[in-house]
């Protein structure tokens, strides 16, 4: 089943997918990461439109093991209509050494390096990012905390059978075991392992290879991190280089699925 609409996060998203998919899926902008699947799984519902959306992976997700199409994030009654980038967000496909060369005739191993010395300035920080994703992960939504027994479950209008000193009862339990898993995975030690091993991961060998620096780091913290080389090369700042980059994917749609052949599968799959 192909998709009519497909949701997408922002402004960047749709300025380069645009041009892309050419009017196939119908990009629509559909806010932050969290609202994607429920403006969707709504249109589908009410609407009977097949859509589907695409959102970043960020710091929600490890980068998967297939990295030539993007992952399915969400099924409805089994049929894929989510999916999230292989790299961390759409930044990192254009700061592709061979995006970059072609569209700024620079050598590709000139690119490399400066994305391996962005990657030292950078790395610590990303491992304190990717600590926090992994807690934030962890951590109970909020609306996990039910304000309603689970045996009201499926029931809009109906009581629990309890009295005010099990109400009571009641609440002080929910909520503390809401509390005792946050606190369990907010736990300083634990949030100390998890930081000292990222930290241990993102280590030279690491960042030897580019395509581990596009995949586990942010694509707009690795932008930051080359402002000076960048400044060396007569861009004003990682903003202009962007916008730069950005604009020759516009121009250029078809010679970008040859240079990704992520997004080409993207385009074969939504189309299919």
């Amino acid at each position: 089943m192909s998709i009519a609409n497909l949701y997408i996060e922002g402004k960047l998203d749709f300025q380069v997918l645009n041009p892309i998919f050419r009017g196939f899926p119908l990009l629509q902008r559909g806010g932050t990461k969290n609202s994607l699947k429920p403006r969707a799984l709504t249109e589908r519902k009410d609407s009977k439109v097949d859509s589907g959306y695409l959102r970043d992976r960020d710091f929600d997700f490890k980068p998967p093991i297939d990295l030539l199409k993007p992952t399915v994030d969400y099924e409805d009654g089994g049929v894929p209509i989510g999916w999230r980038w292989c790299r961390h967000e759409i930044e990192n496909y254009l700061i592709d050494p061979a995006i970059v060369s072609e569209a700024m005739a620079w050598p590709i191993p000139k690119i490399e390096d400066a994305i391996r010395e962005a990657a030292k300035i950078i790395r610590h920080y990303e491992a304190a990012r990717w600590t926090i994703g992994i807690v934030r992960r962890e951590l109970p939504p909020h609306y996990n905390l039910e304000t309603r027994p689970p045996s009201l479950k499926g029931n809009d209008i109906a009581l629990p059978a309890i009295e005010i000193l099990g109400s009571c009862e009641w609440a002080l339990t929910n909520i503390g075991e809401h509390r005792t898993r946050i606190a369990e995975k907010a736990n300083p030690h634990t949030v100390r392992t998890s930081l000292n091993e990222f930290t241990a991961f993102f280590d030279d060998t690491f960042i030897a290879d580019v395509n581990n620096i596009l995949l586990w780091f942010s694509g707009k913290d690795i932008m930051a991190g080359m402002a000076n080389w960048l400044v060396a090369q007569n861009y004003e700042n990682p903003g202009a280089f962007r916008a730069s980059l950005r604009d020759w994917i516009i121009d250029n749609p078809e010679r970008t699925l040859e240079l990704l052949p992520e997004w080409n599968c993207l385009i074969e799959i939504l189309r299919t």
